[in-house]
């Protein structure tokens, strides 16, 4: 029974990591040519030291050589051109790893800090959207043979499940 628990489990994470893998590496612009950023913890309220930076919308890797702007806690970043978002690390920088739509023009964006236990740092970005020219890597949907297929594994499972009820 634990076995089952833990493969619909699995299935559950692998189709959201599915569903969500366009989030990432998203190019940003500002909609009123002010951006406004507040960054915080998961912990706390409190804006945190975590430095933050603005890249060239056109830069393939985040270093300091594609770096606009780096802010700590609170920035305001005044630009009429596209940018990506990026978190320093002592690995280096690291780009969002998902956003959600607050209101309006306003987003919540979580980066994950690699190798550390509190590893999640959330900005606050307002007055900013993702830019019209996104460059999309693959614009074909999930295949219908995904869903399909899932849909026929959890009936097998079920059907399993009620095989051994039935002889137990």
């Amino acid at each position: 029974m634990k076995m089952i628990s833990f493969f619909r489990l699995w299935l559950a994470v692998c189709l959201f990591a599915v569903s969500t893998v366009s989030s990432a590496g998203i190019i940003w612009e500002s909609t009123d040519g002010d951006s406004n950023f507040l960054s915080v913890s998961f912990s706390s309220p409190f804006p945190t030291g975590d430095t933050l930076g603005l890249f060239s919308a056109t830069a393939t890797v985040l270093d300091s050589t594609s770096l606009l702007y780096s802010f700590s806690g609170v920035g305001s970043f005044a630009t009429s051109s596209p940018f990506k978002l990026g978190l320093l690390t002592s690995s280096g920088w690291v780009g969002e790893d998902a956003n959600y739509n607050l209101v309006g023009n306003t987003y919540l964006l979580s980066f994950t800090k690699p190798g550390l236990s509190n590893t999640l740092s959330l900005l606050y970005g307002f007055d900013i959207k993702p830019a019209a020219n996104q460059d999309p890597v693959s614009s074909v949907p999930l295949p219908a043979s995904v869903w399909l297929m899932t849909s026929a594994l959890l009936g097998f499972l079920y059907a399993g499940r009620n095989k051994s009820n039935l002889v137990a």
